[in-house]
């Protein structure tokens, strides 16, 4: 079931990972993504990817993308000097503080962990931003995409339960 989830969330993001390779079936997330950046006037923004196949189009588009692995690219951020900021949630859900650089975010595709979702938005939503943060959520109608937005808002209303319960 895991494995089949996993290639369906690759068809919802425009592509499948083959033994061959990817195969591009759809670039739709990646046109409405530039449409997006334009109609935000290419301010700062993180762009948060699952799959490398993701990373790699992305690096493909925006040339000028920068990574976590990239020298100095936290310092940059925070200085303002980076236009876009393609980060994993498993490297950018704890610990880092990207609230100086800008407030967008958008996902290009959503991890399951509930945890991991709100620890990446609250690297830009956190003590010290002056700005309202922007998140965005790529969605491709009918598809795996919609059933992990459903399973992380059903997560949700359940930790909340759970912290009310506890007043």
């Amino acid at each position: 079931a895991a494995v089949v989830t996993q290639k369906l969330q690759q068809m919802s993001s425009g592509f499948l990972y083959s033994d061959n390779g990817p195969i591009w079936l759809s670039p739709h997330k990646f046109d409405r993504l530039e449409e997006l950046l334009d109609e935000n006037q290419h301010a700062n923004t993180i762009l948060v990817y699952q799959y490398q196949e993701e990373l790699a189009e992305i690096k493909r588009r925006f040339k000028w993308v920068v990574t976590l692995d990239d020298d100095g690219a936290i310092e940059r951020w925070n200085r303002r000097e980076v236009r876009l900021l393609a980060v994993h949630p498993k490297s950018a859900g704890h610990g880092l503080n990207l609230q100086h650089g800008g407030n967008h975010i958008i996902f290009l595709s959503l991890p399951w962990s509930l945890e991991l979702y709100e620890q990446t938005i609250g690297r830009l939503h956190r003590s010290g931003q002056r700005h309202d943060v922007w998140c965005y959520v790529f969605l491709t109608d009918a598809t795996v995409d919609e059933k992990i937005w459903g399973a992380l808002h059903d997560k949700f209303s359940l930790s909340q339960i759970a912290l009310e319960a506890l007043k």
